[in-house]
């Protein structure tokens, strides 16, 4: 007879992890559902939270996005554009992700991947590309001050 192997040391309860793609439709649901639920009075005004324009008195390309995303939830575009011109783009984009990643994880999850590579395509890039040139731009035109995008505030 033989003898019965030897059992594995007793372990930790197996963890799962969450993938990057669950974690960004949580964080992108919230955050367009904050833009949904808070006040367009609560974003008006405020402390100045982002580090790039507390160092350089600059905009971002991300700054004015909350703001925006707030003004064009409440259907204010005009105002939504202005405070950033890819805040009501980005908002749609990341509803429009939210809603597709939930939705394939329900009926298709081996479809999961789509999402991912429309996130690499170079269209997505292209749209990045343009929203850092834009943000530079209107860097560039509050430090010289010509006035050509609105002022950031």
């Amino acid at each position: 007879m033989t003898a019965a192997p030897p059992h594995p040391p007793p372990t930790a309860p197996h963890r799962r992890r969450l993938s990057p793609l669950t974690i960004g439709t949580v964080v992108g649901g919230g955050a367009v559902v904050a833009a949904f639920a808070i006040p367009t009075s609560v974003v008006g005004e405020g402390p100045v939270l982002c580090p790039f324009r507390l160092a350089t008195g600059l905009p971002c390309p991300g700054c004015g996005l909350t703001r925006s995303w707030v003004a064009a939830a409440h259907g204010d575009l005009s105002t939504a554009f202005a405070d950033n011109v890819f805040g009501p783009v980005s908002l749609v984009a990341v509803a429009l992700a939210v809603v597709a990643a939930g939705m394939l994880r329900v009926v298709a999850p081996a479809r999961l991947t789509v999402l991912v590579r429309v996130a690499r395509s170079r269209v997505v890039y292209a749209v990045a590309a343009v929203w850092v040139v834009y943000g530079v731009a209107r860097a560039v035109d509050a430090a010289v001050g010509t006035g050509v995008f609105p002022a950031v505030t």
